[in-house]
């Protein structure tokens, strides 16, 4: 009976490893959130929409967020165009990019850019975020100005 306990805390382990995808983070990782921040910032507008989806634990949220002058003017939810139900705060693109510098600092994290202008279309934190894994993407996004 032993070893087979043994067996399966040996099996559970091997399996939880096998499924973390997350490796740590390079220093040519926290170059690259640099640089693309750094392209973000030099882009002529200040207003966007963009397509935002995000799941925590058991949360789901697909969105359009429209920012007027750096700031989130109107959330509308992609499944029902209404705003969301719950309210909570949205993200701009700028307050994505400070979660994943405060994010890179315990690594666990993946990030993938936006050719044009820099920003992050994919940010993925996993094990160590104390609510769980958080992923987040960006699409669509359209300049307003």
């Amino acid at each position: 009976m032993r070893s087979l306990l043994v067996s399966l805390i040996a099996a559970a382990t091997l399996a939880a490893v096998a499924c973390d995808t997350t490796r740590p983070v390079t220093a040519a990782d926290r170059a690259a959130l640099q640089q693309h921040e750094d392209q973000w910032a030099q882009r002529s507008f200040h207003s966007y929409v963009f397509d935002y989806s995000e799941t925590e634990i058991n949360t789901n949220y697909n969105v359009r967020i429209t920012v007027l002058s750096d700031t989130v003017a109107s959330v509308i939810d992609l499944q029902t165009g209404e705003p969301p139900v719950f309210p909570r705060t949205w993200p701009t693109i700028d307050e994505l990019f400070n979660e994943a510098d405060y994010a890179v600092l315990d690594g666990g994290v993946s990030l993938e850019y936006n050719d044009q202008y820099g920003y992050l279309t994919f940010f993925s934190i996993q094990n160590n975020n104390p609510a769980g894994q958080f992923l987040a993407r960006v699409s669509n996004l359209q300049p307003l100005d």
